[in-house]
């Protein structure tokens, strides 16, 4: 009996630590005394059905231009999202952004990628939507052009993943189509 009851006491407490976690969020950033990644357990929570970044944050993180960047992982865990990393102006303007290489999506020719309603799309560094997420697969901006791809699918391949299928094609800055690719190159 003895042994049951301590058999749930450690589940209990098992499942406990294993809960979702609760606001207010911890996050990652870049903090400007160390110049290095540090973490921050009160970052976030969420007012009114909206993530808010709280005013500790930005005492201690490093800017560019006035944009910093957060990772706020428990937070698109608890909301059932993929890793997301923020670029945050103030405590409710900012733009989930592609984790990419682990940590934030970067400008790239003035554009950043980021997700919306499962598709990708491209920002500018005012946070404002440049071409509409529709794209399944989006490259970085080189030379005037991005690779992109609707109607692909992912597909694991042991430890990595591939995508297969759909329409390749490259975009250039306005999101219009400027040339087609004959074959998929993953």
């Amino acid at each position: 009996m003895l042994f049951r009851i301590i058999t749930a006491a450690l589940l209990l407490a098992g499942s406990a630590a294993h809960a979702s976690p609760k606001p207010p969020y911890s996050c990652s950033y870049w903090d400007k005394k160390t110049d290095s990644v540090e973490t921050l357990n009160t970052c976030a929570e969420v007012r009114d059905g909206k993530l808010v970044f709280l005013p500790a944050l930005f005492d201690k993180t490093h800017d560019v231009e006035g944009i910093s960047w957060v990772g706020l992982y428990d937070y698109t865990c608890e909301a059932g999202l993929a890793d997301v990393d923020y670029y945050v102006r103030s405590p409710d303007n900012y733009l989930p952004v592609l984790h990419y290489d682990n940590g934030p999506d970067w400008f790239v020719e003035g554009l950043v990628r980021s997700r919306a309603e499962g598709k990708i799309g491209f920002w500018d560094d005012s946070f404002t939507n440049r071409i509409p997420p529709t794209f399944d697969y989006a490259g970085q901006f080189s030379s005037g052009k991005a690779l992109v791809c609707t109607g692909c699918t992912p597909q694991r391949e042991s430890e990595h993943i591939t995508l297969v299928g759909g329409e390749w094609y490259y975009i250039d800055k306005s999101g219009k189509r400027v040339t087609e690719v004959k074959s998929a190159p993953f």
